[in-house]
C-alpha cells in the first residue's frame, strides 16, 4: 500500500488475520517462497519472520511498489530478490492498470467498473445505512487509474533463471490474473511446488476451474472467504501436496516502532522543557535530513508564521509557514464535525484520523458533512489518506477558498 489506509489493511490481513497461513499451510525453516503480487512486501516480511533463513522471490511490476518491497527487505534484513515484472502464460509485454490511491487492486485485467463494485462490496459489508453519494465520491477518487506498459515472464522462466530446485510456497495475489500465472507453470515445475495459496476472483466459474487444475496436479485443496469480502467475488484457495505435513504458522509480530503520534508527544514535551517561554508548536513536519544546524525554527500557533533564529546570536526575518487558521469559520466547521465523530479532546493539530480509529466509511461521514456545510471543494478525499492529521486537514480546508459558513453544522 502506498498510503496508510492500505498499509494497515495489508498488515491486518497478513499479520493479524494470518490470511495466507491457514488450513495447514506453514513453512519449513529456510523456505523458498515465491510472492507473486508482492505490493509493498508485507507478505515477504511475514514469510521471513515465520521461516528464519527464508529465500524469497518477490514479483511486483509496479515500480513504486517494487521500490517499497526492496526497501522493506533491506530494513528488515530479508533475503529477497525483487523482480519488476508481471507473470503470465508467456514472455512478452502487457498493459497494466495501476491505481495509486488503491494499489492493492491494480492489475493486468483491471476494469474500473468491476473494481469499483468490488471496493463497494468491501466497504459496505456490515453497513446498514451507508451514504451512497459520499461513498461514490470517495471510491472514484481512490480508483483513478494509470495505464503502464510492463514486461511479462512465466513462473517457469523465473524458476529456471533463479535456480529454484523447490518452491515451498507459491503465493499469488494478482487481481484476476491468477489463471494466467498458473498457466505459466510447466510440467517440470509443478512437482517442485509443495504449497500454493492464492486469491481467486470467482468470475465466469474461475474458482471451480482453479480448484480443478490444482486437484489435477495432485494437491489437496480448501477454500474460504474473508467475512469482510462476502459481497465480492474474492476467495482464498489453499493447496498442499498430500506428503507435505500440515502445520500452523504463529509468529511474534515485529515491533512496529514509534508512531507519529508518540513521537509528536515526545517532541512536544521536549519543546516545553527546553523552551518554556515559547508558544507550543501546533504542527510538526518530518524531514529526511537537516542541511543546516544553525537555525532554530519555532512555529507559533497564534500567527502561523515561522520565526528563524540564528543560534549564533542573530535574528532572521520571519517567513510565512502555513495559513493562519486561528478563528477561521471554515476550520471551526471541520473542528465541530471532527469533535462529533472522535470527541472534543481529539481536536488537536497533531490528532491523526487513523490513530483515532478512522477508516474509509468514517472518511465518507466526514466528507459528506463537510461538503454539506462548505461545498464539494472544501476538501479532496485523498488528503484524508495522505496527510491525515487535523492540522493538515484544517490547513487544506482554509486554503480551499470554500464559502464561509453562516453557522456551525
Amino acid at each position: 500500500g502506498l498510503n496508510r489506509s492500505e498499509t494497515e489493511f495489508l498488515h491486518r490481513e497478513i499479520f493479524t488475520d494470518n490470511a495466507y497461513f491457514r488450513h495447514g499451510i506453514a513453512l519449513p525453516p529456510a523456505a523458498v517462497v515465491v510472492d507473486v503480487g508482492a505490493n509493498i512486501g508485507m507478505f515477504t516480511l511475514r514469510c521471513a519472520l515465520h521461516s528464519p533463513g527464508a529465500r524469497i522471490i518477490a514479483v511486483e511490476p509496479v515500480t513504486e511498489l517494487a521500490d517499497a518491497v526492496a526497501l522493506n527487505a533491506e530494513l528488515y534484513d530479508v533475503d529477497a530478490t525483487v523482480l519488476r515484472t508481471a507473470l503470465g502464460r508467456a514472455d512478452g509485454e502487457t498493459d497494466f492498470t495501476f491505481y495509486p490511491g488503491n494499489s492493492v487492486m491494480s492489475g493486468r485485467f483491471a476494469d474500473p467498473r468491476e473494481d469499483l463494485d468490488v471496493l463497494r462490496g468491501y466497504l459496505l459489508t456490515g453497513q446498514e445505512t451507508p451514504d451512497e453519494g459520499g461513498l461514490d465520491r470517495l471510491m472514484t477518487d481512490r480508483m483513478t487509474a494509470r495505464t503502464r506498459r510492463v514486461p511479462v515472464t512465466t513462473l517457469t522462466s523465473v524458476a529456471h533463471t533463479h535456480r529454484l530446485d523447490r518452491v515451498d510456497l507459491l503465493k499469488i495475489d494478482v487481481e484476476k490474473a491468477e489463471a494466467d500465472v498458473l498457466d505459466g507453470i510447466d510440467d517440470t515445475l509443478w512437482p517442485r511446488i509443495d504449497r500454493v495459496v492464492l486469491e481467486v476472483h470467482d468470475l465466469d466459474g474461475r474458482l471451480a476451474a482453479v480448484l480443478g487444475l490444482l486437484r489435477s496436479r495432485g494437491y489437496l485443496t480448501t477454500t474460504d472467504q474473508d467475512p469482510r469480502l462476502t459481497r465480492t467475488p474474492c476467495h482464498n484457495v489453499y493447496a498442499r501436496r498430500p506428503g507435505v505435513p500440515a502445520g500452523t504458522a504463529s509468529v511474534t509480530l515485529p515491533d512496529r516502532g514509534p508512531t507519529l503520534r508518540s513521537l509528536t508527544g515526545e517532541l512536544r514535551e521536549l519543546a516545553a522543557a527546553r523552551l518554556p517561554s515559547a508558544p507550543p508548536p501546533d504542527r510538526w513536519t518530518l524531514v529526511t535530513e537537516l542541511t543546516e544546524l544553525t537555525e532554530l525554527t519555532e512555529l507559533t500557533e497564534l500567527t502561523g508564521r515561522t520565526e528563524s533564529t540564528d543560534l549564533t546570536g542573530g535574528h532572521r526575518a520571519s517567513s510565512g509557514a502555513r495559513p493562519d487558521t486561528a478563528g477561521s469559520p471554515r476550520v471551526a466547521v471541520l473542528a465541530a464535525i471532527w469533535a462529533d465523530i472522535f470527541g472534543p479532546d481529539a481536536v488537536r493539530p497533531d490528532a491523526d484520523f487513523f490513530d483515532l480509529g478512522g477508516d474509509s466509511l468514517t472518511a465518507v461521514r466526514l466528507m459528506t458533512r463537510l461538503e454539506d456545510a462548505l461545498g464539494e471543494d472544501a476538501l479532496t478525499p485523498d488528503l484524508i489518506f495522505t496527510d491525515s492529521t487535523f492540522g493538515a486537514l484544517a490547513d487544506a480546508v482554509e486554503a480551499s477558498g470554500a464559502p464561509e459558513p453562516t453557522a456551525l453544522p
